[in-house]
């Protein structure tokens, strides 16, 4: 286990290595920057230009500058925003935005776990009859709608139609009202999860289908083993490994990928101050914003690989058999 680890840290590290060099090089290519973005038309001057390129540091080569801002991550400085909020440093810019989309992902995470685990056996229980086909069809649609759609769709419901701010209303902390952080969180909540539960029921009526086909579940039912105590324990234990994989992925995408949503909903969390820091051409800021979600997406997985062990004894890492 302990070679295992070692491996995929370096792999990790060597990861993060080439997507900051591929971050830093791509936001150099696109056209625009800081400097634009702080000098107003009517103020642009060449001096005042070359004044602030000195200052920011853009007029060194990029060799130069991508060694610099590696050697300040590398030491756990983020650097310091240029254009959105101006001398803040990026680090608890970051780690306070990064709350609100823990929060939405958890949330997201639960909503699809409870709708897919029992809709994922029933349909696989179920097989070809008229549930399973009812579910079926309800996690294509789930997979099919996009997320933008249906949150402007549940928007208009819920905000125009019953006139209520749940999910229409921006964020609200925890601390400050409980129930109303709930509410507030509800509809992004249930958009982010749809796609994530169609999912992941999809992959567990493929699992359990499988399971009860093996022989070991044969046997068990010959042996007259209860049919209940047979799918809680034999059955659902090793559907869950390819399962375990899809919720996974979908924890790093619920975390990294809610850009849309965090938009339409009005929520400060790291989707948008990446679109944000975009438009404000804050580079510093983008580039910190990419790279810690690049970094959650590879725990994220090594957590899910090393889950297997735990889900299936047989299973053992850095070994040859």
């Amino acid at each position: 286990m302990r070679g295992y680890l070692i491996k995929r840290l370096l792999f990790g590290s060597l990861t993060l290595l080439v997507t900051s060099f591929l971050i830093f090089s791509l936001l150099r290519v696109v056209p625009g920057g800081p400097v634009e973005a702080l000098i107003e038309e009517e103020w642009d001057d060449p001096i005042l230009r070359a004044q602030l390129r000195r200052e920011l540091g853009l007029d060194l080569p990029f060799h130069l500058q991508f060694g610099r801002w590696l050697g300040e991550v590398l030491h756990g400085d983020l650097g310091v925003s240029i254009v959105l909020y101006p001398g803040e440093t990026i680090g608890a810019i970051v780690l306070e935005r990064f709350e609100v989309t823990a929060q939405l992902a958890l949330l997201s995470l639960m909503i699809a776990l409870v709708v897919a685990f029992p809709a994922g056996i029933v349909s696989a229980l179920w097989k070809d009859r008229l549930l399973d086909h009812i579910f079926r069809v309800v996690a294509l649609g789930g997979v099919s709608t996009p997320n933008f759609f249906l949150g402007i769709a549940l928007i208009i419901m819920v905000g125009v139609g019953l006139r209520r701010d749940w999910g229409v209303g921006g964020y609200l902390p925890f601390g400050e009202d409980p129930l109303g952080w709930f509410l507030r969180l509800l509809l992004p909540a249930i958009v982010l999860g749809t796609d994530h539960a169609a999912a992941i029921s999809r992959m567990l009526r493929t699992s359990v289908l499988e399971a009860l086909g093996k022989n070991f579940v044969l046997t068990a039912k010959a042996m007259g083993l209860p049919r209940r105590e047979l799918i809680t324990g034999d059955v659902l234990r090793n559907a869950l490994i390819p399962v375990v994989t899809v919720v996974g992925n979908s924890a790093g995408a619920l975390l990294d990928g809610a850009v849309i949503t965090e938009v339409i909903f009005r929520l400060p969390g790291l989707g948008s101050l990446l679109v944000q820091g975009v438009y404000a051409r804050d580079l510093p800021l983008v580039q910190a914003t990419v790279l810690v979600a690049v970094g959650i997406r590879i725990v994220v997985n090594l957590i899910v690989d090393l889950s297997y062990a735990f889900l299936d004894p047989r299973i053992r890492y850095g070994t040859s058999t």
